[in-house]
């Protein structure tokens, strides 16, 4: 796998910038250069905590000289200094973002994500005479031959309000429809699900991310008859298994397996046919468990008691994460709309006393009915100032109408997902789906 972030440029090893002594890291660390209007402004020195939460600040040099000004009276991806481009060889950027903004994700996870298809997957560009600078990523990550997810939607914070993540959204829906996919879904974040909205995209249910203790599991057995670890065999037979619970992944779930070591499990029943699985790997922060799907609580049980042993064995008192729906709580909590801290969160998960959720996410799937297209477009228009007859609110409008061919199949699945789907156990946790 390829190394993403040189040793000048890693914000793990560095404990300064300065801007104009290197081509590549004024690549990656352009962001400072800029003067925006609706957020930050320029400064030739501050101090950043660039690995989010890590309470370590490196200090940011940049002579007055490359110091780029933001246009006043309209968004950045409004200007014709915005691109969008093929990641290409621009996948530390990638990993950067997800290290401001206190992702998870360790360089593989982003490596073999953008390998699933490398043309769907986008960073943002400023450009001009004398600059090229990264400003946001976005990926397109295909679920078989028909659905896709979204994710990825990642901006520079120096950059924020110039309508950067609303255009890189916009060109992951138009990437997916052009290619026919069918299902488009994605999770969002509380600040990302305004942005969704925007392109089409309804809520359907909440996931919770949570931190539990592998350890608690540690001097629990499970019936090592019926759960085994997965070996290179049984992996076709857990990818239909997946298929027939969610959509099919077939490419992503070959990849986490190749990424796990040796950390993935599989229940099978007295007649050898699979009734669940689950999934481990490595994490930047924590290891992930995930995904993991179970026909019923026992089942379930017995495969996070298989996964937590792992983890616990090889680090004795660590913690690990775990994204499951909120179903799965006996206390749903109090729960308010687009906020970060909730005022009560979820509680009494049915298989961990440990289980303590930090953050949440809404299951999100692209729904557009006819008669919603024109609504889409006029607040395409106010909220950004277009004018009506701008090549975008074309593009936005044409890709708006090809959404509606995906409306009863999409909508049909969201039912599915919700009313029937929801009765197994499951779990994602992580960037397998975007």
């Amino acid at each position: 796998m390829k190394q993403l972030l040189n040793t000048q440029a890693d914000p793990n090893i560095i404990t300064d910038i300065t801007l104009g002594k290197d081509a590549a890291v004024d690549l990656l660390y352009g962001c400072f250069r800029i003067n925006n209007p609706r957020g930050d402004a320029f400064a030739t020195q501050r101090d950043v905590e660039i690995v989010a939460r890590s309470g370590n600040k490196i200090r940011i040099n940049v002579p007055e000289t490359m110091k780029i000004d933001l246009p006043a009276d309209t968004k950045l991806a409004n200007t014709q200094m915005f691109r969008l481009e093929n990641i290409g060889k621009y996948r530390d950027t990638m990993y950067l973002l997800t290290l401001r903004a206190g992702w998870n994700q360790v360089e593989r996870d982003i490596n073999r994500m953008i390998d699933l298809d490398p043309e769907g997957t986008f960073v943002g560009k400023l450009y001009g005479k004398e600059f090229d600078i990264l400003l946001a990523t976005a990926s397109v990550l295909p679920l078989g031959r028909n659905n896709s997810w979204i994710g990825m939607i990642l901006v520079h914070p120096e950059v924020r309000r110039q309508g950067i993540a609303n255009a890189m959204m916009q060109a992951c829906v138009k990437y997916a429809i052009d290619s026919g996919k069918i299902i488009n879904g994605l999770d969002a974040t509380p600040m990302g699900n305004t942005v969704y909205g925007a392109v089409g995209y309804v809520n359907s249910y909440r996931i919770w991310r949570s931190v539990f203790q592998p350890g608690e599991f540690a001097e629990q057995t499970y019936d090592t008859h019926h759960v085994t670890a997965i070996k290179d065999n049984d992996l076709s037979d857990v990818i239909r298994y997946d298929a027939d619970a969610f959509l099919e992944r077939n490419a992503i779930l070959r990849g986490l397996f190749t990424d796990s070591q040796d950390g993935c499990f599989v229940y099978r029943n007295d007649h050898g046919a699979v009734q669940g699985y689950c999934f481990t790997r490595p994490g930047r922060l924590r290891p992930f468990v995930g995904p993991f799907v179970a026909d019923t609580e026992a089942i379930a049980r017995a495969l996070l008691i298989a996964a937590s042993r792992h983890l616990h064995a090889g680090n004795p008192g660590g913690t690990a994460l775990i994204d499951t729906p909120e179903s799965k709580f006996s206390d749903p909590g109090i729960y308010v709309e687009r906020v970060f801290e909730q005022k009560k969160k979820p509680s009494g998960h049915r298989l961990s006393t440990t289980l303590t959720p930090v953050r949440d996410f809404t299951r999100m799937y692209q729904l557009v009915r006819d008669t919603d297209v024109d609504k889409l477009v006029e607040q395409l228009v106010t909220a950004e100032g277009l004018d009506k007859q701008s090549p975008r609110v074309h593009e936005f409008r044409e890709t708006m109408a090809k959404s509606v061919n995906n409306y009863t199949i999409t909508r049909g699945f969201m039912e599915l997902e919700r009313q029937e789907l929801q009765k197994k156990f499951w779990g994602i946790t992580g960037p397998e789906k975007g």
